[in-house]
């Protein structure tokens, strides 16, 4: 065995995947975070890619072979040979490389091929290992077997005090878990006994050595059922000590359910509380904060991938390509001018909230206007609006002392509203939303074509049963989008399209605040991300002529909206039949059978997917 204990593992390492995977989690800690691993054989000289902000990439590419430079040349070739664009090559090995051969493999890649080669032999590797990521080699237990690790413990080489310790009784266990996942998407090291291992050391044997030695701070889960929970109050009373001697707030403790002061002992009803008790958000909040200002270590650069991965089981993951649909239009065209418009007569507050739904525009005072398009004829004889000038929109910062993006949005959102009001949407002033009333569509169906050619409908408009503790009650309810539009997302404007609810009694009368909540969670219930989609889908084609989503009169004064909806394609997707296998039946948790309340069950005019 050699003097060090990480290289003699990395020297001996057999299995080539899990090395893979331990230089993904190297790369992406050395501020590779978007770096995209390709997994298989067929990898082309790749094993790993990053492409940059700024549209440099970085190929990755890892060997366990002694003839390390055979390998190099071998893989430089593959990614030459297909064209890979290429600005820098890190290849990692687990073999010794000299002064004079890392020189030589430089110069002969920047020759050849133009690129930078970035070289990490065994020995670099052992200090990321050893020095800025040891919690790493916990995570692969293939590669660095435990007893070596606690040999590395014991002898010194990892005495830091960097975790935080969550001391709970079972009955706090949901808090406990959702407490031990937050703490590790913001990056701190986390020993939760609900989990083997959260991105540090697996949850310690010894947990008095633990506390003494590793541990930054105990985190103190104060229930009623903690107060009679024999270890946890062990746990509780070593922390205390500790901090005595140490003269610091060792122990953080979460007041739970209302504990109150007399249930406590003097010293603990002393300490300064969190209450998570009426809100984790809030008590969470305040938990961050005082970690922050004691400065406790955040080392766990990858912390929301490792908490991500307690939610998901892996298995769960397919090597399938999966397309995934996002709820934005692309605007395809927009105006190149903005008309400013002058009106003879002020057109009053009331009456602007009836021309919205014929005309999209700006009030900047009184009397002048800004819009894509003129106003109809209508609205421009009766206040007598004429055209001052039209302004090239893309020239400017500001119109009219407004900011141009903002106020491109502002016209694009209500132009949209418009566009709903000529597809004979209605307006509704207690719920405040446009919706389809009964009667608009064919039997109230809105058809749709879904992304893989499936033909099927939703209902626009429908009739429920609410039960209540007086009996069953009656309830309509009507699709209603709403818009909204953005400029931040990419280079150019998007539509944001949310398909809400509009709900009323059986006479029409609107139903709004609790009562309509109520309903909303009765009637979706059983809605998930198909049966949404379908219904965006429904309205975005009923809203588009032709392929597109056409707002304006005239030629240059027309909006065109992609019906289309934004999407990307992902690496990898998510094998459905694995998660029927871990789902649990909803409605059997909620105790009741819900198509016994239902009056109308939306069916499709072919069968589902």
């Amino acid at each position: 065995m050699g003097a060090n204990l990480t290289i003699y593992c990395l020297e001996e390492v057999t299995d080539y995947f899990e090395f893979e995977r331990l230089c993904h989690d190297l790369i992406a800690l050395e501020g590779y975070h978007a770096i995209d691993p390709l997994d298989g054989f067929s990898d082309k000289g790749r094993d790993a890619i990053h492409v940059n902000r700024s549209g440099q990439t970085t190929i990755f590419a890892y060997s366990v072979r002694e003839d390390w430079r055979a390998k190099l040349a071998g893989d430089a070739r593959e990614i030459h040979k297909h064209g890979h664009q290429c600005d820098t090559l890190v290849f990692i090995t687990t073999s010794d490389v000299t002064a004079g051969q890392r020189d030589e493999a430089v110069e002969s890649i920047r020759n050849r091929y133009g690129w930078e080669l970035d070289l990490f032999p065994v020995e670099r590797l052992r200090i990321l290992l050893d020095v800025h990521y040891p919690h790493t080699k916990w995570s692969h237990p293939h590669i660095f077997p435990p007893a070596f690790l606690k040999i590395q413990e014991q002898l010194g080489s990892t005495d830091r005090r960097d975790h935080l310790f969550i001391s709970y009784a079972p009955g706090d266990n949901v808090l406990a878990e959702w407490l031990a996942r937050r703490l590790t998407a913001e990056g701190y090291f986390v020993w939760c006994n609900r989990f083997k291992a959260l991105g540090g050391e697996p949850y310690p044997e010894d947990v008095d050595r633990a506390l003494a030695a590793r541990t930054f701070r105990v985190i103190g889960l104060y229930s009623q059922s903690s107060l009679s929970d024999p270890e946890t109050v062990r746990q509780r009373s070593i922390a205390l000590h500790i901090g005595k001697e140490r003269g610091q707030e060792f122990l953080i403790p979460l007041n739970v359910d209302s504990i109150i002061p007399d249930q406590l002992d003097q010293v603990t009803r002393t300490l300064p509380f969190i209450t998570f008790g009426h809100s984790w958000a809030r008590g969470l909040a305040q938990l961050l904060d005082r970690l922050e200002s004691s400065g406790c270590p955040k080392s766990l650069m990858t912390g929301k991938m490792v908490a991500a991965k307690t939610l998901l089981v892996r298995d769960v993951l397919s090597d399938e390509r999966e397309t995934l649909f996002s709820n934005c239009l692309k605007i395809e065209r927009l105006p190149n001018t903005v008309y400013r418009l002058q009106a003879e007569t002020d057109i009053p507050r009331e009456k602007a909230a009836e021309l919205r739904f014929s005309w999209a525009y700006r009030r900047v005072n009184e009397e002048r206007l800004l819009s894509f398009e003129k106003p109809p004829s209508f609205i421009k004889d009766q206040y007598g609006i004429t055209e001052v000038e039209q302004t090239s929109w893309a020239d400017t910062d500001y119109i009219e002392g407004i900011r141009t993006r903002h106020l491109i949005r502002e016209l694009i959102r209500k132009s949209l509203v418009v566009k709903c009001h000529e597809k004979g949407l209605l307006y509704c002033h207690d719920a405040k939303l446009q919706y389809f009333p009964s009667g608009l569509a064919e039997n109230d169906r809105l058809k749709l074509v879904r992304p893989d050619g499936l033909k099927t409908f939703v209902l626009a408009a429908g009739k429920r049963t609410y039960y209540t503790p007086k009996g069953l009650r009656e309830y309509q309810y009507h699709l209603a989008p709403t818009f909204e539009v953005r400029s931040d997302l990419t280079s150019d404007f998007m539509a944001i399209l949310r398909v809400r609810l509009r709900f009323c009694t059986p006479e029409g009368r609107a139903i709004t605040g609790k009562a309509a909540n109520a309903r909303r969670k009765n009637l979706t219930d059983d809605w998930w991300n198909k049966e949404w989609f379908n219904r965006f889908l429904a309205v975005c084609q009923y809203l588009a002529d032709d392929g597109t989503i056409s707002i304006g009169e005239e030629e240059p004064a027309r909006i065109v909206i992609d019906m289309t909806p934004a999407h990307l394609d992902a690496a990898f997707g998510v094998d459905e039949t694995a998660l029927d296998a871990l789902s649990v039946d909803r409605q059997s948790l909620l105790g009741q059978e819900s198509d016994d309340l239902d009056e109308d069950v939306e069916t499709s005019e072919v069968p589902n997917d």
